[in-house]
């Protein structure tokens, strides 16, 4: 009697489960045994007709293939033309802000003066200023560094080696290793307050200095980031009331929030254009890939009857185009909250929340946002 006469009676007393095992074991194990396992589903168990018409006879797989992926757009550029265009066609779809949930330290909050940056590197990490302390988190929020500021200072950059802190009314910058170590400072004899620093390539360093007295004689400097030695200073009388920064390719892109405008420049400071949209009074950026994230100041004027005049004005994070235009508007739910500064972080995009308590305006919280 043949080998597989032998076997068939045992196979007649195997469970369902047995059997699959069985069977996947020799196709693993034998090619030969594979094709004909491939040709005895063909007969008995005939693909869907959906996947005929959609997938074998269809002149374009793209489709079919970039639905279940989640890639980086350089991702598909990198496979082909073909699949970067189909994956550009779906993006939208795709790349929308959600909510989702972020275990921040709450001891932090609460505080009049708050900020963040994103120290870059293998391992990822996040500066924040809560008053005049900074702390460096992990991933994880677990706290590796923490010192105090003289002077409690506002805002925050970070490098892989420093960080550089600007207090608000004040016209001091300063460089600091991530242990709180002064290395460098640098101060504006113009008395021009210093704020919102970014850093770009070529080793430049970015801030604002603006004239607290005169909001239209702001301008831009930009200092070596390791001796905080000025540079060049550009922008004078193309803005007034200067805010948040971003640096993008080879251009600097200025929230100008006295005229509800972004102005952009070269790296050098020559003034490209200006960009104006559904926003007002935009005061914070931040670049993740070819997407620009804007948050706009709260607006406290009020029509005749009370009412203010634009109540969603600070609730709005705005999702554009690297030309401007408004691909998403993600608004706060909680009407007492204001988004304020922006980072990119862990695969998240996080807001500072404000909330005005006991005649104060506090940091309330981070909220964190996929989909950046």
């Amino acid at each position: 009697m043949p080998p597989v006469s032998r076997l068939t009676p045992r196979l007649f007393d195997l469970s369902h489960a047995q059997l699959l095992e069985i069977a996947v074991a020799g196709c693993e194990a034998s090619t030969e045994v594979k094709n004909r396992a491939e040709a005895i589903l063909a007969a008995h168990k005939p693909l869907a007709q959906w996947a005929v018409e959609g997938v074998l006879l269809s002149s374009d797989l793209v489709p079919h293939l970039l639905a279940p992926l989640q890639l980086k757009d350089g991702a598909a550029a990198a496979v082909c033309s073909q699949w970067a265009d189909s994956w550009k066609a779906t993006s939208e779809g795709r790349r929308r802000l959600t909510r989702v949930a972020f275990d921040f330290p709450q001891d932090l909050l609460g505080t009049e003066s708050f900020s963040m940056a994103v120290i870059p590197g293998g391992d990822e990490q996040l500066a924040v200023k809560s008053d005049s302390v900074v702390r460096i988190l992990a991933r994880d929020m677990s706290s590796s560094t923490s010192f105090e500021v003289p002077g409690g200072h506002d805002d925050v950059a970070a490098s892989e080696q420093f960080l550089y802190t600007t207090k608000g009314g004040q016209y001091r910058l300063r460089c600091l290793t991530h242990d709180g170590t002064e290395v460098a400072s640098y101060e504006d004899h113009q008395e021009k307050c210093i704020y919102s620093p970014v850093l770009g390539p070529g080793g430049l360093l970015f801030c604002v200095l603006s004239d607290e007295a005169d909001y239209t004689q702001d301008e831009i400097i930009a200092l070596d980031a390791q001796t905080m030695q000025p540079r060049h200073r550009f922008g004078l009388s193309l803005l007034s009331n200067a805010f948040g920064m971003a640096v993008v390719g080879e251009e600097l892109f200025v929230c100008e929030k006295d005229n509800d405008r972004l102005q952009v420049f070269s790296l050098a400071g020559e003034h490209r254009r200006s960009i104006m949209g559904e926003w007002v009074r935009p005061v914070a950026l931040c670049l993740v890939d070819d997407r620009l994230y804007l948050v706009e100041d709260q607006d406290y004027n009020e029509d005749e009857e009370g009412e203010l005049i634009n109540p969603l004005c600070g609730r709005r994070i705005f999702t554009l185009s690297l030309q401007g235009d408004t691909l998403q508007v993600y608004t706060n739910p909680d009407k007492g909250q204001f988004f304020g500064a922006l980072c990119y972080f862990d695969g998240k995009l996080l807001a500072t929340c404000t909330a005005i308590r006991n005649y104060r305006c506090v940091s309330d919280g981070i909220m964190a946002m996929a989909g950046a």
